[in-house]
């Protein structure tokens, strides 16, 4: 019997969202989700420009002030000769590291040098002891004594250290991290950033979001004028060109650099040292153009001016000088090769030869004779 209403009707959905998940991942606007993903990540941006300019060697700072509670104590009810203290103490263990990683580079370079000369060495004297059992082998086993003689040669200048990743090469890595670390510790007493932001951390420990309106940045121990204040600025400085080396020797070239462009910019802008390590980081790279050797050479023109009998600013500077002007002259005088070799074809009447040239006399190479003749050279082709 009927009710007076109408039978539902099993196909009559109740109007979801149309979601293509085909398309998920794809940007479009028929992707809602991702479309409101990519609207909140604008608007983060927005709400973290000042943090995003930061480089990361002051970002950390903001997380050694919460993962180490010493030193967040320090920041904030420690005095000011109590901050230049434990840095000092972190440089050292940070130099320590430093100097271990640096050692063991030249321990294993040693080491390596002398296994290779003493496999080498085997090798050859069990070569020369084959050629004698051997003779009708002589010339095969003498040409592979050359080869292993060249090769000893070549090593006994140059270890090979990058073939293959080794413990020791890890464990050199680690230690300059870790210098890294320490010094950016360190420099986190005298200058640091931190969240004001009361409930900044999830329950499990992770961090929310960082906005600049929540961010506190503190340079007050190296501002002013007195003994301390000046102390402070020496110790960030000499922080800050430490992480530059062990970047450098990290192969590190834009960590390198951003280390040494705090140190000009925000600390002490006639560092020489930081303008000289600048020059090394810009010029680092294998992939280095024109316009950063070109930087280089400013920054290192800087420190001669502020230092002029710096003799490894003299010297590198000195350097990308000459390869520069070489790299001009090869420039220049490939260009006017180019434009001095051979003539430019035309039709004008003026430069083609006279018609009482007789036409056995006609050069049929000549520029001009072709434009006359309207023939061009081409590859010649015989009929069968």
């Amino acid at each position: 019997m009927g009710t007076g209403e109408e039978d539902e009707d099993p196909n009559d959905g109740p109007g979801l969202i149309d979601l293509d998940m085909k398309a998920f991942g794809t940007g479009t606007m028929h992707d809602p989700l991702r479309h409101a993903m990519g609207l909140r990540n604008a608007q983060d941006k927005c709400k973290m420009r000042m943090w995003d300019s930061f480089p990361s060697l002051f970002q950390n700072t903001i997380f050694h002030g919460e993962q180490d509670q010493h030193i967040k104590s320090l920041r904030h009810s420690g005095t000011r000769a109590e901050k230049i203290q434990y840095a000092k103490e972190l440089k050292d263990a940070g130099n320590a590291k430093l100097k271990a990683a640096d050692v063991g580079d030249a321990q294993e370079n040693n080491h390596k040098n002398k296994s290779e000369k003493e496999e080498l060495d085997a090798r050859i004297q069990q070569v020369q002891t084959t050629i004698i059992q051997k003779e009708q082998d002589l010339q095969n086993l003498r040409q592979q004594l050359k080869l292993l003689v060249d090769e000893k040669s070549l090593n006994s200048c140059c270890a090979k250290l990058n073939e293959q990743p080794q413990v020791g090469s890890t464990r050199r890595t680690e230690d300059f991290e870790g210098a890294v670390s320490l010094y950016e510790k360190a420099a986190g007493l005298l200058r640091y950033v931190e969240c004001i932001r009361p409930d900044w951390k999830n329950d499990d420990g992770s961090y929310k979001g960082i906005e600049d309106n929540h961010l506190r940045v503190d340079e007050s121990a190296v501002e002013g004028d007195d003994v301390e204040a000046a102390e402070a600025r020496d110790m960030v400085t000499s922080l800050y060109l430490n992480m530059a080396l062990a970047h450098q020797r990290l192969e590190q070239f834009d960590k390198m650099r951003e280390a040494c462009d705090e140190v000009l910019e925000k600390v002490n802008s006639t560092s020489v040292k930081a303008l000289y390590r600048r020059a090394q980081a810009r010029v680092g790279p294998v992939g280095a153009l024109d316009a950063d050797r070109n930087a280089a050479i400013r920054d290192l023109q800087t420190a001669a001016q502020l230092a002029p009998q710096d003799k490894d600013v003299r010297a590198l500077l000195a350097k990308l000088k000459a390869e520069r002007k070489a790299k001009e002259l090869s420039e220049r005088s490939a260009f006017a090769g180019m434009f001095d070799r051979g003539e430019i074809v035309t039709n004008n009447v003026q430069t083609v030869p006279s018609n009482s040239t007789p036409p056995e006399k006609l050069d049929l190479r000549d520029p001009r004779v072709q434009a006359m003749l309207d023939i061009y050279p081409g590859n010649s082709v015989v009929d069968s």
